[in-house]
């Protein structure tokens, strides 16, 4: 095969192959070849990296994934073989991030993004403003940079502390915290004053229609069976209403159903909210205090007829 030198077109003639590369030095199987509309590299006659017609690049395949940029493969596909990409930081080889993928046959399947420093946060940014971060300590934070509270509108979650999810607002005054959302739009929230927290659900007259005073409340909570029992988890000692009986008298204090399970059988737990009882609780106390008054009335008027 003859090889044209051209001042226009270059070097041309040859394509070569991955184990006799069309350019090469003194190793015959290494450099650069050629096909149709693609361009390979190989070392040790193996093709390592190539750029198809579509300017894909695959690194490790000759199949690079169609309208992505960059393939990165392991083709052993071995148990415990990561294909991967690293970004270096300059003058420090052993402080880089990475974004990997754990091969299939590993018992541990993954996709994973991190970095080889052991002090390095992990950080996202929108807009070049960084929006959340993942520290060296594997603290989860958003919107924030560290877990001082001291002027910091932010949320963490600490694994190392116990598992707990910190929220904290830069200011003493009102804050909502969390808001609680669904199709009908904000139903409820947490708030913090300078020394309080209050959790709060959706009680504004203007959602609510058909407003009438409440009666027989006194007979409901005569139906109720406050009990005390002890947990079947650690023993200790408890107080309350039993979720099933307490929704016969007042279903919208329980969540769930009784005896439910999931599609495995596993128990499906029922919930209690007290806090709506309030309302009923409330109701009876001034139904009760009718009926003391009118007793009281009734004492009076007999004891000013014995004088």
């Amino acid at each position: 095969m003859s090889i044209t030198l051209n001042g226009t077109t270059g070097i041309s003639g040859v394509d070569g192959s991955s184990t006799a590369p069309a350019f090469q030095g003194t190793d015959t199987n290494t450099g650069l070849f050629y096909g149709t509309d693609i361009v390979g590299i190989s070392t040790g006659g193996s093709e390592r990296v190539r750029v198809d017609a579509s300017g894909n690049v695959g690194i490790g395949t000759t199949s690079p994934v169609a309208s992505y940029r960059l393939s990165i493969y392991d083709q052993t596909n071995g148990a415990t073989n990561i294909s991967g990409l690293a970004l270096i930081e300059p003058g420090a080889a052993t402080s880089y991030s990475y974004f990997k993928t754990t091969s299939q046959a590993s018992a541990d399947t993954r996709t994973i993004i991190g970095n080889g420093a052991a002090s390095r946060a992990f950080a996202f940014e929108t807009g070049g403003t960084e929006r959340m971060r993942i520290d060296s300590s594997g603290r989860l934070m958003l919107g924030t940079t560290t877990t001082s509270i001291s002027s910091l509108d932010a949320k963490y979650f600490d694994a190392a502390d116990g598992q707990r999810l910190f929220s904290a607002r830069g200011s003493t005054a009102a804050r909502e915290h969390i808001i609680f959302l669904n199709p009908n739009g904000d139903v409820g929230s947490i708030d913090t004053t300078s020394s309080s927290t209050a959790y709060n659900t959706s009680s504004d007259y203007r959602l609510k229609e058909n407003i009438t005073p409440m009666t027989g409340a006194l007979a409901k909570v005569a139906l109720l069976k406050p009990v005390t029992y002890t947990w079947k988890v650690d023993g200790s000692d408890g107080e309350g209403f039993i979720a099933h009986e307490l929704q016969e008298v007042k279903p919208d204090c329980v969540t769930g159903t009784k005896d439910e399970v999931d599609a495995e059988g596993n128990p499906k737990y029922q919930g209690v909210d007290t806090s709506f009882l309030v309302a009923t609780l409330t109701a009876a106390i001034q139904e009760q205090q009718t009926i003391i008054n009118d007793l009281k009335a009734r004492v009076t008027a007999l004891e000013a007829s014995n004088v």
